[in-house]
């Protein structure tokens, strides 16, 4: 009984107001790719938005672990976030241009970033060690910036190498963070909200997109995107977030469930907002026009890799749920075939029913989850001795 006395302790971690601020400033990042795709649809211009987007999410996921397992309220671990913050925006600014013109200002904001999180992860993790933390600030940043000033060809090549590779030293190191004992609440409810953002963002900009003297069909298109968002915010919230924080409490390898779920799902969850967002903003702005080929395809592709990625075995899912949502991501596959050449509106409206239809049905098929809904205890924490201190159990008296 002493661990159940424990949780709420433990367990009970607030996010900080300098990581919210945080928060804002990724999506807004986030968003300046998002338009920067919406201006070349393209291969080359989804090669150029992966490439530039990368470094904003990888730096986002390291601080929020280090954050995760340190004090805010310490003056110099918030300066540190604040700083962190400041040259993300900074980066923000360049990343339209990144490839073509800023580079080097993106890649030596870049490797300031990467240098303060080394710092931070030193003193973690107690001393300098070979993890993604160190590979990223003295391999894959120094490189980015060397590779900045190349011809506009050879740096888009050389910036996805080096993304890959930044994306593939979390999973290759994997083992240097097995140690990590995360906070089970405060990492889900982090990734949550910037989820909550990136939803919540594109839908803003696609009321902006609205003019003064709106027509009909440009509300109803608005509408439709409210109910889309919300379909979407409903798959993730009522189910898919708290499967999270059970995984992390009854996963006895923490940093598997925070490299699979919270850095590369998240990492797909987000990448596809964003090519939703592309084709809502211009079916909302044009509803009587047909939608591009190529924007209709980005647009249904990001529902596709939404539903998907809750296929992936490990948030543990039931299985009705993952059928129902593999469905729903198939269906989202043939409305380009149904839709091309349609007004922007109708395309809207095809891909919205069955995503909303799918947030009915799943609720429906498993109703409102609990936070944890197997009634498991959380695995032991590196304060446990602590919460036993303060909170003993009747029979831990002596």
């Amino acid at each position: 009984m002493a661990t159940s006395r424990v949780a709420p302790l433990i367990e009970s971690k607030r996010i900080n107001v300098a990581e919210h601020f945080y928060d804002l400033v990724l999506v807004f990042a986030v968003n300046k790719v998002t338009h920067t795709l919406a201006d070349d649809i393209s291969w080359t211009g989804l090669v150029n938005a992966w490439a530039v987007f990368t470094p904003f999410w990888w730096s986002w996921v390291g601080t929020g672990i280090l954050s995760n397992l340190t004090d805010l309220h310490d003056v110099k671990n918030r300066l540190r976030l604040l700083a962190i913050t400041l040259i993300t925006s900074m980066m923000t600014i360049a990343a339209p241009t990144a490839l073509h013109g800023h580079g080097v200002f993106f890649a030596v904001a870049y490797l300031l970033l990467r240098a303060l999180l080394l710092w931070w992860a030193v003193d973690v993790f107690g001393g300098l060690r070979l993890n993604p933390f160190s590979v990223s600030a003295f391999c894959t940043a120094p490189l980015l910036l060397l590779t900045a000033g190349l011809p506009h060809e050879q740096q888009r090549v050389a910036w996805a190498v080096l993304m890959a590779g930044e994306l593939s030293s979390t999973f290759v190191l994997r083992r240097r963070l097995n140690h990590i004992h995360v906070d089970v609440l405060h990492l889900p409810e982090r990734f949550g909200l910037v989820v909550i953002l990136a939803l919540g963002v594109p839908f803003v900009d696609a009321g902006g997109k609205i003019p003064h003297d709106f027509s009909v069909r440009q509300a109803l298109a608005l509408a439709l995107a409210f109910l889309l968002v919300a379909s979407l915010w409903w798959i993730y919230f009522h189910f898919s977030n708290s499967r999270i924080a059970h995984q992390l409490r009854t996963e006895d390898n923490q940093s598997r469930v925070v490299r699979e779920l919270l850095a590369y799902g998240h990492y797909c969850l987000l990448g596809s907002v964003s090519a939703i967002a592309v084709g809502v903003w211009l079916a909302v702005a044009h509803p009587r026009e047909a939608l591009d080929d190529s924007a209709l395809w980005l647009m249904c592709a990001g529902a596709v890799g939404f539903h998907a990625v809750f296929a992936w075995p490990r948030w543990g899912l039931p299985r009705s749920v993952v059928t129902l949502r593999l469905a729903v991501a198939a269906v989202a596959l043939l409305v380009p075939l149904v839709a091309r050449d349609r007004s922007g509106l109708f395309a809207l409206a095809l891909l919205t029913a069955p995503v909303a239809a799918a947030a009915v049905a799943e609720t429906a098929l498993v109703g409102i989850a609990p936070s944890c809904h197997c009634g498991c205890r959380p695995k032991p924490h590196r304060l446990a001795g602590l919460g036993r201190h303060l909170h003993p159990a009747p029979g831990d008296a002596r």
